[in-house]
């Protein structure tokens, strides 16, 4: 979740920052109207983002691969440990027996080496899932062969059809380490690189009838759509989700610009959430997967419970962000370079 290049533009940092906060409350149990709004744009977001700061590199393959691991899935690695040991301390904690803990530990191993987000027809059997950081597998292998795509005569074709292909594939049997995920993800990424090419963002930008057509198209993709689940390379609204996905990228960065300009103070928070996405997203996934949540919510009306619940969610995520830059080996894990209020960031 880290854009490359040049100096940041504060704008696309705010934009990630609102799409953490929509991955956080799209996993709770929050009513299927909103679920329809966060999931039309959540992770394509991430993904165009990436795709508009990717770089094409002459280097050596090898060593691209090298640190796409390094940054990707490394910290992979490392969040799905911590899964393990939060969930251990949490069953101490209730005096469980050591079987079952040794049965949770395999089943959490098992789980992190088939790298799912989600269950899928395929996964029939009880096999557990590994959950949000199924975002960055795909996303290193969409960065790689993205990578590969951009040295060919014609990247653009060959993308298209990778997708298609990931798409297709994940009808019939769902491969490990969300691979096909990640050749889906490829559109949005190339997308996002074209954009950027063409400046085709800043063109645009102050146009009203595409601010209207963003609208429009992202509107009918949450109403008409069958609901865009990239976890699971889920596009039942077909093409109408990815146009509905793209538009409400370039609304969701509009409105980023238009913090940064009249609400400064937020956009500083969103920013920092954003630059720090990755951490935000790893340490989510430990508190998703651990923390019994609905211990303080059932106190509470379903409203005020959900509410408390996304704060301290939110709270949590903060805090992780300041602990992991104390920790000088998870700043290296999490790719952490500077300072949490310094220029560079996750």
């Amino acid at each position: 979740m880290k854009e490359r290049g040049e100096q940041r533009e504060k704008a696309f940092d705010i934009a990630k920052g609102i799409g953490m906060l929509a991955v956080i409350l799209g996993h709770m149990s929050i009513p299927e109207s909103l679920g329809d709004v966060i999931f039309s744009f959540h992770m394509p977001l991430f993904f165009l983002i990436n795709g508009y700061f990717f770089k094409k590199k002459e280097s050596n393959n090898g060593e691209y691969i090298v640190l796409k691991i390094k940054t990707l899935i490394l910290p992979y690695i490392v969040t799905c440990g911590l899964v393990i040991v939060f969930s251990i301390v949490f069953q101490l904690q209730q005096r469980v027996e050591v079987t079952e803990i040794l049965e949770n530990v395999k089943s959490w191993i098992l789980a992190s080496f088939y790298g799912s987000g989600t269950f899928t027809h395929f996964l029939k059997w009880n096999f557990r899932i590994i959950g949000a950081i199924w975002f960055l597998l795909a996303m290193f292998w969409a960065d790689v062969i993205f990578h590969f795509l951009l040295k060919t005569k014609n990247p653009y074709v060959y993308g298209s059809i990778l997708s298609i292909i990931g798409y297709v594939t994940a009808k019939i049997v769902w491969l490990p380490m969300s691979v096909q995920a990640g050749l889906s993800a490829i559109f949005f990424v190339q997308i996002g690189y074209f954009i950027k090419q063409k400046n085709i963002l800043k063109i645009y930008e102050d146009n009203k009838q595409a601010f209207y057509l963003s609208a429009i198209f992202w509107c009918m993709a949450i109403l008409y759509s069958g609901k865009l689940y990239m976890v699971g390379n889920n596009y039942g609204g077909g093409l109408l989700d990815v146009i509905g996905a793209i538009c409400a990228a370039f609304l969701i960065l509009k409105f980023s610009k238009f913090l940064e300009k009249k609400c400064k103070k937020i956009a500083e928070l969103l920013s920092l959430y954003g630059k720090n996405s990755l951490i935000v997203l790893c340490f989510h996934l430990i508190e998703l997967n651990t923390f019994t949540w609905s211990i303080l919510s059932g106190q509470f009306s379903y409203v005020t419970g959900l509410v408390i619940v996304f704060v301290c969610k939110v709270i949590w995520s903060i805090a992780m962000i300041f602990m992991v830059y104390k920790i000088p080996l998870l700043r290296n894990v999490y790719n952490v370079k500077q300072k949490v209020n310094g220029e560079r960031g996750v």
